[in-house]
């Protein structure tokens, strides 16, 4: 039989469809006779199904414009039948009524979208910049979503970081650490940044707002941190949807000249047709930042009790600047085939070929500036006395432009739920240009450094129902800078339902063999000078991962080798090893209740064979002992308790301000030391409200609250947040409900990391 896109049968005129609502009742679809039952008298009876239809004027079986039968209800259906059906389908269109129509509802009709999603108020996913697929995520309505201010907190158990919120950031999990492609002076600052893939997208029957705030409101202006955010999307039809994200991440720090304002805007549109799915959008992430090098003397933190502001630091006058604009447009449009009888020449069935077309302009850039005196001695010490251009004053930029334009196809055989859904390839051009002073410009002029790439990509896919599931995709770079370049990310998993909501068991295989950054072989800057003939680098990994999501367990175990690895040493310089490196992690994610008690665990331990070049901690935790009452039920939930944060000692990373990067230090291993957040987080309807006090346990058993060499984490200080989702309520024109439930929620109060994460939230 043909089967819909959950691989069950679609119904026919003598199969019984289960009637769930009448919006969603399997009415026999058309087939080829539209022949109608008959008496010997020539009468219609009923069918198998107890329906009786209208007959248009050659005696078959009238459709409807779906295509349906179109049924004759006074003939078959009681007085108090279609009461009941008509009832039902006025709540119905209530309930899923898309306001910019007036409050009517408008199906969405799309092969890229399940039928178990088409009726939801609100859907969200990220897309695949490669075969513009679609990772559905969900939308960030627990009372736990957004505890968590500092992003990487939400990502891994802890990070390497300058202290302040928006900083650069190295995550501890060596797994979950980011790269920036083409530009790696941008890596650290990914955590708090989105791109085309990372910035999720969405789809509403109404418009949806979430306006989010976190602060110190009671700190010191000098101290103060402030975070706000806000995200509008809203629907033009039942396919176009446009969107507007606004973040800014700040604080004046504690320390001397530590502010730091990190932003993010966005302005983006989709658009889910029948066949046609489209993604475009401009994005713009910056990263300000006053460097002052760290502290000079770590026993103005450990051995004394001083004000933080009068603690001496290294730099005074130093600021950096990262920026990133992103313009982008990824779109397929599916074309139905019919090879053999059973192909259905509707979206998404039988046999289909999608073309597509993605293409990306991003121009990064970075600047640094200083000013270190003659007669300032920790200033000229922090950098070694290195001074190449300039011996008091120090303006460094680079910047590098990406346009990367590709084009692919996918060609789905038989059904998207096959063992073998689809076979899919590309072809794609990219043209980069650099730009970092060298002294040559001093006679020359400026100028830029032009490189261009060649590359094709191909994967397969494919399903066993809900149990089995299997991705690979490979890619290779045939021309231009990054010649012989390859890759290969291979997915698997395997699903059981002994639990409702299963055992799943994960694996993956990456292989990676890459040129290394053009900024890795050439840079000159004021204070650092290299001119490398770095080879290819090359990664291994296997992955595999447990998620037994009602018993709210996660495992994870990754195996890493490295060869050539590129890194930073201790003055800063970067290097690269002939040596193999090991690196070993497991996580686990384990979370306990009992009456209204919350013990909630994530765990990592880590192993490298060179610590030397790959240093990690062994063990690092994040633990969330707290009360969850019920304070009015289905309307205010409340949890106090304590938020804990702890890793091993080992030979931390330095931050670099003036490359914005992480290398190795020596001097002093870091940690050991609690770090504890007291805390009252409470869920109003669909608002989430934090009060925190940071630090709580400060000095206790130690002050040895680090979060890189010489730089601390916040001190005692009261924190609050508080994010309220909303959306215009369709059921009175024009008014604004600012604490709904969700049409597949009433009071979700479901725990963090209980599972494996679909996409990145938003923050």
């Amino acid at each position: 039989p043909v089967a819909d896109s959950l691989a069950k049968p679609v119904a026919d005129s003598l199969a019984k469809p289960v009637a769930t609502s009448t919006s969603e009742r399997d009415f026999p679809l058309v087939d080829s006779l539209r022949l109608p039952r008959l008496d010997s008298l020539g009468q219609q009876i009923p069918d198998s199904l107890g329906f009786m239809y209208q007959l248009d004027s050659l005696g078959l079986i009238k459709l409807d414009s779906l295509g349906f039968f179109m049924i004759d209800s006074l003939a078959t259906f009681s007085t108090k039948e279609l009461k009941q059906f008509a009832k039902q389908k006025r709540r119905e269109e209530k309930a899923f009524a898309d306001s910019v129509y007036k409050s009517t509802f408008h199906m969405l009709e799309s092969y890229i979208i399940p039928d178990s999603l088409r009726f939801r108020r609100i859907i969200s996913w990220n897309h695949n910049a490669y075969f513009n697929k679609l990772t559905f995520r969900d939308i960030d309505t627990n009372i736990n979503s957004n505890f968590h201010d500092y992003a990487h907190m939400k990502e891994d158990v802890g990070a390497v970081h300058p202290g302040t919120i928006g900083s650069p950031v190295l995550t501890f999990n060596y797994f979950k650490r980011q790269t920036k492609e083409r530009f790696d002076f941008w890596s650290a600052g990914m955590s708090e940044a989105y791109d085309r893939e990372t910035l999720p997208a969405y789809n509403t029957k109404s418009p949806f707002t979430v306006m989010s705030y976190s602060g110190t409101l009671f700190a010191n202006k000098e101290k103060e941190e402030m975070n706000v955010a806000l995200l509008h999307t809203q629907n033009l039809s039942p396919e176009a949807n446009i969107q507007f994200y606004y973040q800014k991440k700040g604080t004046k720090g504690i320390l001397q000249h530590e502010a730091t304002n990190t932003r993010t805007l966005a302005v983006t549109a989709n658009y889910l047709g029948k066949r046609y799915v489209a993604h475009a959008g401009y994005i713009r992430n910056s990263l300000s930042k006053d460097e002052n090098g760290g502290i000079q003397d770590d026993g103005f933190i450990t051995d004394t009790v001083v004000d933080a502001r009068a603690i001496p630091v290294w730099l005074s006058k130093a600021s950096s600047a990262l920026a990133s604009n992103q313009l982008f447009i990824t779109q397929s449009i599916g074309l139905p085939i019919r090879i053999f009888k059973k192909d259905s020449l509707s979206g998404a069935e039988g046999t289909m070929i999608y073309l597509g077309h993605a293409g990306n302009w991003n121009k990064m850039s970075r600047n640094y500036t200083d000013h270190i005196g003659l007669t300032d001695q920790a200033g000229r010490a922090f950098y070694n006395n290195q001074f190449y251009l300039d011996p008091v004053t120090t303006t460094d930029s680079v910047s590098t432009m990406v346009f990367d334009n590709r084009f692919f196809l996918r060609i789905q055989p038989w059904s998207p739920t096959a063992i073998l859904s689809g076979i899919e390839g590309g072809l794609g051009y990219e043209l980069l240009s650099h730009y970092c002073f060298v002294p040559d410009y001093y006679t020359r002029g400026p100028s830029k450094q032009w490189n261009n790439n060649a590359y094709v990509y191909a994967g397969a896919y494919g399903m066993l129902k809900k149990y089995f599931a299997w991705n690979a995709v490979g890619k290779l770079n045939f021309a231009g800078y990054y010649l012989g370049d390859m890759s290969l990310d291979a997915n698997v998993r395997f699903s059981l339902y002994p639990l409702p909501r299963g055992i799943h068991l994960t694996g993956r295989f990456l292989i990676n063999r890459q040129t290394p950054d053009w900024y890795f072989q050439n840079y000159y800057s004021n204070h650092f000078v290299w001119n490398n003939d770095f080879q290819k680098t090359t990664n291994t990994q296997i992955q595999a991962s447990l998620s037994i999501p009602d018993w709210e367990t996660a495992l994870t175990f990754s195996y890493g080798l490295e060869g050539s690895r590129i890194y930073y040493d201790t003055l800063g310089v970067v290097r690269q090893t002939d040596q193999l490196v090991n690196i070993m992690t497991a996580t686990l994610t384990q979370n306990f209740s009992f009456w209204y008690v919350r013990l909630d665990h994530r765990l990592l331990v880590q192993y490298s064979s060179h610590p030397d070049i790959v240093p990690l901690p062994l063990l690092a935790a994040n633990l969330r002992y707290y009360l969850e009452i019920p304070v009015v039920k289905n309307v205010m939930t409340a949890q106090i308790g304590a938020d804990i944060t702890f890793h091993t000692a080992y030979y931390m990373e330095a931050y670099n301000p003036a490359l914005g990067t992480f290398h190795l230090q020596q001097e002093k291993k870091y940690g050991n030391t609690p770090y504890i957040d007291a805390f009252i987080n409470m869920k109003w309807q669909r608002a989430t409200i934090f009060v925190k006090y940071t630090n709580a346990a400060q000095g206790w058993p130690d002050s040895g609250y680090f979060s890189a060499p010489h730089y601390i984490r916040p001190q005692r200080a009261v924190k609050v947040g508080i994010t309220w989702p909303f959306y215009s309520k369709p059921l009175k024109k024009g008014s604004v409900d600012p604490s709904p439930k969700s049409d597949n929620e009433t009071q979700s109060n479901s725990r963090s990391g209980s599972g494996i994460s679909a996409g990145r939230s938003v923050r």
